[in-house]
């Protein structure tokens, strides 16, 4: 009796969280919980870590008009992201949870516009499974819960398309503010929308708000003069060198496309089937019913053209992936909400009724027992790779003076070079956790030093055999990519 009536104290519970109220409220804590979960403990590596030292350098000189990797120029991305995660810097101090804040807090963004897009474009059980589909995709949980900037660009657009959908006298302010926080974190990408939405006033026939109020919509495009004067300042003070770099990063294509089609295929159609579980068969379906939906007249025109605005959102952006100078699968998050819309719809109408009647109390009740999990035990923090470089920023700091900059010795080369150098992330390294500048050095410098002092060391942890080979080093610490170790003076 009492296991009877405890099973039917669940389902009841289970009924309530996936109430049609309640489930919003479950979707937006279960996307906090799995963004801001462990968020101290998060890694910076590669661009997160180049875009945390730019970020810090610009708390500590305050200067916020000018990107810099220490002392170095940056120009290939806009300043929103960094302004935000100096401010963050600021408020929390330079740690991994400062400048991750906003790429989270724009990450819960696009789930909850993503939920709404959903269920404006077909209904309020599939807006839901779109915000739930999203958050729980690698790639997106990838991109958010690091420094990247593409949580910010994808909320920009997002919030565009909740200004044009809105059809309230505040649209189109909406509408232009979202694309300008779109181009202003990302750049050219942000555009997206004024390729998109056309497509639907097309699509939908009666032209919708956006045609109805032309005047009223085009009397607010000064506002993308916002994003327009960060690159109009920057001509104004260096001329036209920032762009041309801006152009050679961006444009210029290794090759041309046909040279690299199969790196393209092994990306974004090998690769994205590989993270995409479990919603890869829906992904699938959803296209494939979508296609057939916009091909077919006799198909409502609403949902022609909602069919039709997911469909080529989606294929643009692969469609620009391919211009890329190279090809990383995170490119594609750009097109994870419409893909994510399209899942959605398939599931729901796969599944019914039924199922989706106790899906979200189900997954409150497993996001309430993981959080407590997650409070109850935590991981050691050992654990955390942003722990190890503070115990490196430490032991610097007693033995090199303040600002001093911190020698590395590397002895491999890069690929296709001759002497080892400093890549971008190894200077930002040095920046964002220990406050000082990089420099490199060779075994020579070391010995020529150490014949008058002690010399405090940073190498690579797949570097140190070799490196005792050629002087007599004493770690002190070893993380799991780095090292501190010093040499003792050497009469």
């Amino acid at each position: 009796m009492g296991f009877r009536s405890s099973l039917l104290d669940l389902k009841g519970a289970v009924h309530f969280l996936g109430g049609e109220r309640m489930r919003w409220l479950v979707l937006g804590i279960t996307a906090f919980l799995i963004l801001f979960a462990q968020a101290s403990h998060s890694r910076l590596t590669t661009d997160p870590i180049v875009y945390s030292g730019i970020a810090r350098t610009m708390a500590e000189s305050g200067d916020y008009l000018t990107l810099k990797l220490g002392e170095e120029p940056y120009y290939f991305k806009p300043p929103l992201g960094f302004w935000l995660a100096a401010l963050a810097i600021k408020l929390l101090g330079p740690n991994v949870l400062a400048v991750t804040l906003f790429s989270r807090l724009f990450g819960l963004g696009c789930v909850l516009l993503t939920a709404w897009l959903g269920a404006r474009l077909y209904d309020s059980r599939v807006g839901w499974m779109s915000g739930f589909v999203l958050v729980t995709s690698y790639v997106f949980f990838e991109a958010s819960n690091t420094f990247r900037l593409d949580s910010a660009l994808i909320f920009g657009i997002l919030l565009s398309f909740f200004g044009y959908f809105s059809e309230k006298k505040w649209g189109p302010p909406v509408f232009y503010l979202g694309v300008s926080i779109a181009l202003l974190s990302k750049g050219p990408p942000g555009l997206l929308p004024l390729f998109i939405v056309p497509v639907h006033a097309f699509l939908c026939g009666e032209r919708g708000s956006w045609s109805k109020n032309t005047v009223h919509w085009l009397t607010w495009s000064p506002l993308l003069l916002v994003p327009l004067s960060w690159w109009i300042y920057l001509v104004w003070t260096e001329g036209m060198h920032p762009l041309n770099r801006l152009y050679s990063e961006l444009l210029r294509a290794k090759g041309g496309i046909t040279s690299h089609w199969g790196s393209i295929w092994s990306t974004y159609v090998v690769g994205f089937s590989k993270v995409y579980w479990p919603w890869l068969p829906f992904a699938v379906i959803g296209a494939w019913s979508a296609a057939r939906n916009l091909w077919n007249s006799e198909t409502d025109r609403s949902e022609r053209a909602a069919a039709g605005t997911l469909l080529i959102w989606s294929a643009v952006v692969i469609a620009s992936c391919a211009l890329k100078r190279a090809q990383y699968l995170r490119y594609v998050i750009l097109a994870l909400p419409a893909i994510s819309i399209l899942s959605a719809k398939a599931i729901i109408d796969l599944t019914g009724e039924k199922i989706f009647a106790w899906l979200p109390g189900t997954v409150a009740i497993l996001a309430l027992m993981a959080g407590i999990f997650l409070a109850c035990f935590p991981p050691p923090p050992a654990s955390s790779r942003s722990a190890e470089y503070q115990a490196m920023a430490e032991i610097l700091n007693h033995r090199l003076p303040p600002k001093l900059s911190v020698s590395m010795l590397k002895l491999k080369p890069k690929r296709g070079k001759k002497e080892p150098e400093l890549s971008r992330p190894e200077k930002s390294l040095g920046i964002f956790y220990f406050n000082r500048s990089v420099q490199l050095v060779s075994v020579a410098e070391v010995r020529e030093n150490a014949k008058n002092e002690r010399v405090t060391l940073l190498m690579r942890r797949g570097e140190i055999r070799r490196i005792r080979q050629e002087v007599p080093i004493e770690l002190l610490f070893a993380g799991s990519l780095h090292a501190v170790a010093e040499v003792s003076r050497q009469p």
